[in-house]
């Protein structure tokens, strides 16, 4: 891994250790070692954000495109 990719996973981790807050997974813990980067979440109980994004278990856990948007809006005015 080049210096650059190694100063944005330990300043990823950092920050993803500072956050706390109910809609967000919780870090749990890290690894690097050689090659490998490795980040540790709380365990999702409903499936995970790909699986609600493109509804690989099943077609109802598709989220549809206005949907997305009304997420993406909150999570922007969350964030403001």
């Amino acid at each position: 891994m080049s210096a650059k990719a190694e100063m944005e996973f330990a300043v990823e981790v950092e920050v993803l250790g500072r956050v706390r807050h109910k809609n967000l997974l919780g870090l749990r813990g890290f690894y690097a070692g050689g090659e490998e980067r490795l980040i540790v979440y709380d365990y999702m109980p409903n499936h995970s954000l790909i699986t609600h994004l493109h509804g690989q278990l099943a077609a109802d856990c598709l989220l549809d495109w206005p949907r997305r948007m009304t997420i993406a809006i909150g999570s922007a005015e969350g964030l403001a």
